[in-house]
């Protein structure tokens, strides 16, 4: 079969690009007449045929048809509940399924999601599903804690996923720079004097996020002076009490840091420990910017609104199938000050 033309070949050989070929071929006035007539021939040359899908999307935008009638992008609910992406335990998660909502709305399409376990469907009952409706593209949710990546027939869809990289697959993935994140969150416990550091994950955390959180930890000594790192202590959950107790008076950190650093405070102070002032407490995952604890916040709306426009334009450019070679966006993460740390020089 024919490889199909798409707009990247026009615009490659009209010497263009895709937004101009895009417009010439709407006929947009903004073109001048020249140039439109010749990607026109050119489109024509080469057997272009407009995709029914992104044309009925043009045909909508330009109507200014109601939110019911746009394309559907679907919202793949890989949680073990039905309701487990929309009150997911951890807010970032939660920000990411609000960010894509809105930015598919801004972008012109309708988002519905499936639950990729409901009535025991299989991933392959849910894709023919997904592809007798229609619908051409898929935003996966973070997977559930310990689960395989679902066999989702990839070629029928654009497809990104809410995630580091999925080692299995070459799906397209956005996600928070973690690495980074723990870096930058060492360099602002160095600049306020903070040396002896101490970082506290969950055990899952490692495997699921492969290591970069520990990898930015471990670089900070290399790059700022006099850091000393102390034991990471690794918690199968946030409410291990004791064993959080027995780590820290063993360890004795000067800053904690941690994507449950929220969980800590409480603890520390039923230790009699009192947070900043006998120890500093950062967070590699805060809720919103302005919460009292210190520490970087992810901005998970950003990180949803990110993945729809990835999606989108491959769903633009007719991308279906998973690529050859696996593309991660990664956003960085923004310092939020709080009042869980101080100058200790």
């Amino acid at each position: 079969m024919a490889k199909a033309v798409t707009m990247k070949t026009i615009a490659r050989q009209a010497g263009v690009t895709e937004a101009t070929v895009s417009m010439s071929l709407a006929n947009n006035s903004r073109i001048p007449a020249k140039t439109r007539e010749r990607i026109q021939a050119i489109a024509g040359r080469l057997g272009y045929t407009p995709h029914p899908y992104v044309s009925a999307l043009l045909r909508l935008r330009r109507q200014g048809r109601a939110v019911k009638d746009r394309p559907v992008l679907a919202l793949v609910n890989a949680f073990d509940r039905a309701d487990g992406w929309k009150n997911a335990e951890g807010p970032t998660v939660r920000q990411m399924r609000d960010g894509a909502i809105g930015q598919a709305a801004l972008r012109g399409y309708r988002t519905e999601e499936f639950w990729l376990r409901r009535d025991d469907m299989s991933p392959e009952r849910l894709s023919e599903v997904l592809h007798a409706r229609g619908i051409r593209g898929l935003l996966l949710s973070p997977l559930a804690e310990g689960a395989a990546t679902p066999a989702l027939k990839w070629d029928y869809f654009a497809s990104v996923c809410l995630s580091v990289p999925l080692a299995p697959l070459t799906i397209t993935t956005v996600c928070n720079d973690h690495f980074l994140s723990c870096l930058q969150t060492a360099r602002e416990c160095h600049r306020l004097g903070y040396r002896r550091m101490g970082l506290v994950l969950r055990k899952m955390h490692r495997e699921r996020f492969q290591g970069r959180w520990d990898g930015g930890m471990q670089v900070a000594p290399l790059l700022l002076p006099k850091i000393r790192l102390v034991k990471t202590l690794l918690l199968e959950t946030w409410d291990a009490e004791a064993e959080f107790a027995a780590w820290f008076r063993r360890e004795q950190p000067e800053v904690i840091i941690s994507p449950g650093a929220e969980w800590f405070h409480p603890m520390l102070a039923r230790m009699g420990v009192a947070v900043p002032d006998d120890v500093g407490l950062a967070g590699l995952a805060c809720s919103h910017l302005g919460h009292e604890c210190s520490g970087v916040y992810q901005d998970g709306r950003a990180i949803g609104a990110t993945a729809i426009d990835t999606l989108v334009a491959k769903v633009e450019r007719f991308e279906h199938g998973l690529p050859g070679q696996p593309v991660n966006i990664m956003l960085e993460s923004v310092w939020n000050p709080g009042k869980t740390l101080r100058a200790v020089r």
